[in-house]
């Protein structure tokens, strides 16, 4: 018995990008077709975002020794009511009036 696959036939592989020898091989020797990923471009866009933000510290490290530095000259006096102010707006969600 003799087995022939056509090119383009249902179940034949495409070789991609020239190689000489497929990379596996089916139970009868016919070419095994590779995995083959897809990405849309949002998906890729947020891939790119994402490794964006992760190269930006988590820590502004200037402005830490800035008030560090302002803390032992004991020159660092903040409005407490400013800091609540700010801790309240920052923890409370947004009502959107209709």
């Amino acid at each position: 018995m003799r087995v022939s696959i056509k090119t383009g036939a249902p179940g034949a592989s495409q070789k991609v990008g020239g190689g000489a020898q497929p990379a596996s091989t089916g139970p009868v020797g016919a070419p095994v077709a590779a995995d083959a990923l897809s990405v849309s471009n949002g998906a890729h866009f947020i891939s790119v975002a994402r490794a964006r933000l992760e190269a930006i510290p988590d820590v502004r490290q200037e402005k830490v020794e800035a008030i560090r530095a302002r803390i032992d000259a004991d020159a660092y006096n903040p409005d407490g009511d400013a800091v609540a102010d700010g801790l309240v707006r920052e923890h409370t969600p947004v009502r959107q009036e209709p």
